[in-house]
């Protein structure tokens, strides 16, 4: 065991006792909060990127003498962005990486099972998630029983930069109110592919952690840039190069390259076809599809999926699909992707 996790694990202080007057006693509070749920997860893999979340929940367990396979994704035509952020933290912390290299035409292969399993014909969120889709099921045929993922962590400290762009009187709240919707889509993955996931920053002592801390504790300036994520890069810089503790928040979609999905799809799809089948699903199915990409993706639910207008009701009504909400506050529907509702 390093010096660092030596420090971590003699000068753990209970949440519960420490009373956090100053962010040195936050940063430190975090520090002990994060590091305490790595302990606690027996996860023998991990979801990597080379951004901030996942590295330092990587940094962690190499502290600890855990060896972590760790598994990504890189679109094969080259696009994806986390590549070499992955292979700095891989060359720093000597774990073991496998870069899982997919065309995109094996990613749209790959959609029906995905919108099958999310319910979902929401390009953005599609986009993502093919990415988690992928690197779950290697990790189960790699026998993996469970793996760690960063999810949550941008959602509580400000790491998305409409969020670090917020006043000091909005962003506090709003955090609040993402810590009550927030969903992610590796648990249901996850489980349709018995792998169970381990995410350190969800847990109820992070996120209650989270809630309690004010603007100054996620806002910084840094070389001239605005950062959100303060306390999570000071709690552990010392584990980070620098190029690491301070990357900005990039997208599963940009960091893997599925991004590139959205002009593959477009391209296959006529304008003539997208016209006719936008006004059929606007008569027949009460959905109204914005572009060519979630055409191709509503397409493939259909498939095997009713019109959302069939589903359960929910605390209200999209808009755009019909589909139910699951509550009054929420401003974006999780089936068709329509924001604001």
């Amino acid at each position: 065991m390093n010096s660092f996790a030596g420090d971590i694990m003699t000068n753990s202080l209970s949440p519960q006792l420490l009373t956090p007057t100053d962010r040195q006693n936050r940063v430190e509070q975090l520090r002990n909060l994060v590091v305490d749920q790595v302990l606690a997860s027996s996860a023998d893999g991990i979801l990597f990127s080379g951004g901030l979340d996942t590295s330092v929940l990587a940094a962690i367990a190499a502290s600890l003498g855990r060896r972590l396979q760790a598994v990504m994704v890189s679109v094969a035509e080259g696009t994806g962005l986390d590549e070499p952020f992955a292979r700095l933290m891989v060359e720093r912390l000597r774990i073991d990486l496998e870069i899982l290299r997919p065309s995109l035409y094996e990613l749209v292969d790959r959609m029906p099972e995905l919108i099958r399993l999310l319910r979902t014909f929401d390009p953005m969120e599609l986009r993502n998630s093919i990415a988690t889709h992928v690197a779950m099921e290697a990790a189960s045929k790699r026998g993996l029983s469970a793996v760690l993922t960063g999810d949550a962590a941008d959602e509580l400290f400000a790491g998305y930069s409409f969020m670090f762009n917020m006043s000091a009187e909005q962003l506090p709240s709003y955090i609040r109110h993402l810590n009550e919707i927030m969903h992610f889509t590796s648990e249901v993955i996850g489980q349709n592919l018995s792998v169970r996931v381990d995410s350190p920053y969800v847990s109820p002592s992070v996120r209650e952690f989270a809630i309690s801390l004010g603007y100054e504790d996620l806002v910084c300036e840094y070389k001239g840039k605005r950062f959100g994520k303060r306390i999570l890069r000071e709690a552990f810089s010392a584990l980070l190069p620098e190029e690491i503790a301070w990357r900005l928040k990039t997208p599963i979609e940009y960091g893997s390259g599925s991004t590139a999905l959205k002009h593959l799809t477009e391209q296959s799809v006529t304008d003539s076809e997208f016209e006719r089948e936008r006004e059929r699903a606007t008569t027949h199915d009460s959905v109204k599809l914005r572009d060519k990409e979630q055409y191709f993706y509503y397409r493939i639910y259909r498939r095997s999926l009713p019109p959302p207008i069939e589903r359960a009701p929910g605390s209200k009504i999209c808009k755009d699909c019909h589909g139910p909400v699951a509550r009054a506050d929420m401003t974006y529907c999780r089936i068709c992707g329509a924001y604001p509702i």
